[in-house]
């Protein structure tokens, strides 16, 4: 049997980074040529403004599970 890499502990909140920033991107992409082209953008820009919310609740998860992994680990080696 093949040896594994230990997984991060980030490594589901990196997946859905990424998969939350391809998703923005696009979203950008639509609105703005919609409103190069003089379509209406209300709702692509209502969508990747859920789209940035979300993405700034997750890399606000991520550094507090970083955080947490590092004051754990800084624990472990001062033996408390």
């Amino acid at each position: 049997m093949a040896m594994r890499r230990p997984v991060t502990p980030t490594h589901q909140v990196d997946l859905l980074i990424g998969f939350t920033g391809f998703f923005a991107i696009m979203f950008f992409i639509i609105t703005v040529v919609c409103e190069l082209t003089g379509q209406p953008a209300l709702t692509w820009a209502l969508v990747l403004l859920a789209l940035v919310g979300v993405l700034a609740l997750l890399w606000r998860r991520r550094t507090r599970i970083l955080r947490t992994a590092s004051e754990s680990a800084g624990a472990s080696r001062d033996g408390t």
